[in-house]
């Protein structure tokens, strides 16, 4: 399936409107600072030939760290996965051929930094970019050049096992490259490997030929289909073959499903049967237990877990916005897990606008109820004592069902951080009576912890300062006080301060930069989180590189300065969606 990104793309997509014109701003020498060539042994030929082939590690990094990406109805529909064997515990696809919308939504995101900024050259800026990615992997392999004349825009990972022996299929991996012109591929692999002076030998396998090279467990092998370039163990290709006749993971139902709850094209998706995972690392981890035990001792316990409490499968995507870069992770609800609900936000409005970080958590008294009582369910018989101590401690306080959203908050203010916790009560005397119990409960501590206590009061809302001495250090000053349903805790009484001072139209929810990031995620949510990335990245920087400022200031900063908030959400429903965007500016 030949695609071409200025034509109709194999989907059915029509041709992409005609990208404006504007001035070419130069790459230069530096888009790849931080990247370093890497040195290549001797010894190490077949690795450095297994690292050319696995280009899909180049391509990865290249779309998604390389598009400052720290990750309805389906997208364009996989070029591989029907080569991907059917019982594949994970699988990550990667689109070089941006598919559908992604050319141009990419194409903007990428214009707001440099070397990006003239669209009509935007393809020939990312190939210079995942040229200069591949030749740092090795000096003589050029994206443009060596993979992309025969690749057809897709390359794929497929796992069958993390070890040898997992249950349900065969230690294995694969890379399946597809393919565009099979005997440009087949004449670049003839010449890489005679340059390596590597040798192969071959068998019949599957109505193709089975390349395998090395003596190693496993050794490394590759094989070619007039689609795909197959690359990987023994054990994965030969499973990759065998597709043919014993179905692939495109007709898996788990799969299908996972897929299905992915919106839009996307630059990679990825695909984990949870399950199949949770099993293989509870059972190593219980037959270690039991090996460490030895014969005639008691028996070490093992974990009261089960892969049943597992989600039947975990996909994600990473797609570009003309805005943001998106990363969607997705899975079936847990059976018996929290039913927390989505709501908007209720408290982004009562947070100062000098907010630089938050995490936001909705319905937490629910959450911590209903998470005991699962807990509780699961331990074996004899263990629930444990659970029963933090149920009764929670009941001195009179419980946690009062408790709604909460967050924690970090500000700035100038060169000053601070920050602390907001709690939402039921109402106002909710709010006073639950504090007066706490700080009650700090009192009859102070003997034993020294703590000292203090009164004061700020535009009409009492405040009670706890200085809890250090060891050898200055005291701590933590700072409590209700406002209407609220109940403020902070790091000295300047956050509880700046709760008390914020209006609707001063506080973080009037911020744009929270705001969008917030619409981009999905305002409406169980949990969130956000981070305003231009308030903190020269402090970011400079602790990074210290060493080095003049790094950071030439090869670093002008990039971040186009970053603007990040932020992620966490929507609940029979599919739970985690949604992590990066918004540029």
């Amino acid at each position: 399936m030949d695609q071409n990104l200025n034509g109709a793309d194999g989907y059915g997509q029509p041709p992409a409107a005609p990208l404006p014109h504007a001035t070419v701003v130069p790459m230069g020498e530096t888009w790849a600072a931080g990247v370093n060539p890497v040195s290549v042994s001797p010894r190490s030929r077949r690795l450095r030939w297994g690292i050319a082939g696995a280009v899909v590690l180049c391509v990865v990094v290249a779309t998604a760290a390389g598009a400052f990406v720290l990750s309805g109805a389906a997208g364009a529909k996989s070029l591989t996965a029907s080569v991907a064997p059917k019982d594949a515990v994970g699988f990550l696809e990667v689109r070089t051929d941006l598919p559908g919308d992604q050319h141009a939504k990419l194409a903007d995101f990428m214009s707001h930094f440099p070397g990006f900024k003239d669209r009509s050259q935007f393809d020939n800026a990312l190939d210079e970019m995942l040229n200069k990615l591949t030749s740092a992997v090795s000096p003589d392999l050029t994206y443009s050049s060596a993979f992309k004349p025969w690749m057809e825009g897709e390359v794929s990972i497929a796992a069958t096992g993390l070890a040898t022996g997992l249950p349900g299929g065969a230690s294995g991996a694969v890379v399946i490259v597809g393919l565009k012109d099979r005997t440009a591929a087949e004449s670049w692999l003839d010449s890489e490997l005679s340059r390596q002076n590597l040798t192969t030998t071959s068998q019949d396998y599957a109505g193709t030929k089975l390349y395998s090279m090395g003596s190693d467990v496993p050794s490394t092998a590759y094989a070619f289909t007039d689609q795909d370039l197959l690359l990987g163990t023994v054990d994965g290709v030969k499973d990759a073959l065998d597709t043919k006749t014993k179905g692939s993971l495109a007709d898996n139902p788990d799969y299908q499903a996972a897929m299905n709850s992915l919106s839009g094209d996307s630059l990679a998706r990825f695909y984990l049967d949870a399950k199949a995972l949770a099993a293989s690392a509870l059972g190593s981890y219980n037959a270690g237990m039991q090996q460490l035990s030895g014969a005639g001792s008691s028996p070490i316990p093992t974990l009261g877990l089960s892969a049943a409490a597992m989600p039947a499968w975990i996909a994600g995507s990473v797609r570009a916005e003309s805005n943001d870069m998106v990363v969607d992770v997705t899975m079936p609800r847990p059976a018996g897990s929290p039913e927390i609900g989505n709501h908007t936000s209720s408290l982004a409005s009562a947070l100062p606008g000098s907010t630089v970080g938050v995490f936001e958590v909705h319905s937490i008294g629910k959450l911590i109820t209903d998470e005991l009582a699962a807990v509780q369910a699961q331990l074996p018989a004899g263990s629930a004592d444990s659970v029963k101590s933090v149920t009764d401690a929670l009941a001195a306080i009179g419980g946690v069902d009062w408790l709604g959203d909460g967050v924690a908050v970090v500000t700035k203010d100038g060169s000053t951080y601070g920050g602390g916790i907001v709690a939402q009560a039921p109402d106002a005397a909710t709010a006073t009576t639950k504090l007066a119990t706490i700080t009650n409960l700090a009192t009859l501590a102070s003997g034993t912890l020294k703590i000292t206590s203090r009164d004061e009061t700020y535009k009409g809302v009492d405040i009670t300062v706890l200085s809890i001495p250090g060891s050898g250090t200055a005291p701590v000053d933590i700072a409590l006080a209700a406002k209407g349903n609220l109940i403020v805790a902070g790091y000295t009484d300047a956050f509880v301060k700046a709760v008390v001072d914020t209006t609707p139209s001063t506080s973080l929810a009037s911020q744009s930069d929270y705001s969008t990031v917030m619409a981009a995620a999905g305002s409406s949510n169980e949990g969130s989180f956000y981070v305003d990335i231009p308030a903190l990245e020269d402090q970011i920087g400079q602790a990074a590189f210290s060493a080095d400022l003049s790094r950071w200031t030439l090869d670093y900063k002008p990039y971040f300065d186009h970053i603007g908030g990040v932020g992620y959400s966490v929507v609940d429903g029979n599919t739970v969606i985690l949604r992590f965007v990066v918004t540029a500016k």
